[in-house]
């Protein structure tokens, strides 16, 4: 990507204000309705400023959504450290959804790598990292005996990445992701359902039940939305 890099605290604190900005307008807009005035507007920033560090309207889009995969990946190896089996996905689902809900980069981000034309083959990869990422804690989740399955595990991956993105983007489109939580607590329960082992289900969806069952941070309603 052709954009210069901040040398000194003030240039990263506007390079930061620009993505925010930016990130603000498209997610409004999307990427084709959105233009360098709106996103100049949006960040406080000058002209100058948003060209200097981004010389394209496609440089900043794809700026935000490395931003928004560093986001939502940061806490991914974490979780992993930390947890075991099927938990590692319930964990990262929930985290990605607490993003989606306080986030606007990542909202942005989300809402750019979804859209078809210039933006498709660069944001490829946000979702192929995604699916790889899941493969490892799928085979542990065998391995601990949460998980039975015959499906092999790399087309699992593909099967549970859609699911997650299709239930945010729908909790979306219907609620502002007001109700996110609930439909994730529904998701699980069907896969769990699904895939989990016999005698391990009951404390699976005691776990699932434990993390969705609860009040989420304050979703982004669209307008004649009611909460």
């Amino acid at each position: 990507m052709d954009i210069r890099e901040p040398q000194q605290q003030r240039g990263f604190e506007r390079r930061a204000a620009v993505l925010e900005g930016a990130a603000s307008v498209f997610e409004q807009y999307g990427y084709g309705q959105s233009s360098l005035k709106l996103i100049t507007q949006s960040s406080g920033a000058t002209t100058g400023s948003v060209y200097f560090y981004f010389p394209t309207k496609e440089s900043i889009a794809l700026a935000v959504i490395e931003e928004q995969n560093a986001r939502t990946l940061a806490g991914f190896g974490e979780i992993i450290a930390r947890h075991r089996g099927m938990d590692v996905l319930f964990r990262a689902s929930r985290a990605v959804a607490d993003a989606l809900l306080t986030d606007v980069v990542v909202r942005a981000g989300i809402r750019l790598s979804l859209e078809q034309g210039t933006l498709a083959v660069p944001t490829a990869e946000f979702y192929r990292r995604w699916i790889d990422g899941l493969i490892a804690p799928l085979q542990d989740a065998v391995d601990v005996g949460d998980v039975v399955t015959s499906i092999p595990l790399p087309d699992l991956a593909e099967t549970l990445i859609p699911y997650f993105t299709g239930v945010h983007v729908v909790s979306d489109v219907l609620s502002g992701r007001a109700d996110l939580y609930r439909r994730l607590r529904t998701m699980w329960h069907l896969v769990v359902h699904s895939i989990g082992a016999a005698d391990r289900q009951e404390r699976l969806l005691a776990r699932v039940d434990d993390l969705f069952d609860r009040s989420q941070p304050g979703a982004r309603l669209h307008p004649g939305v009611s909460a």
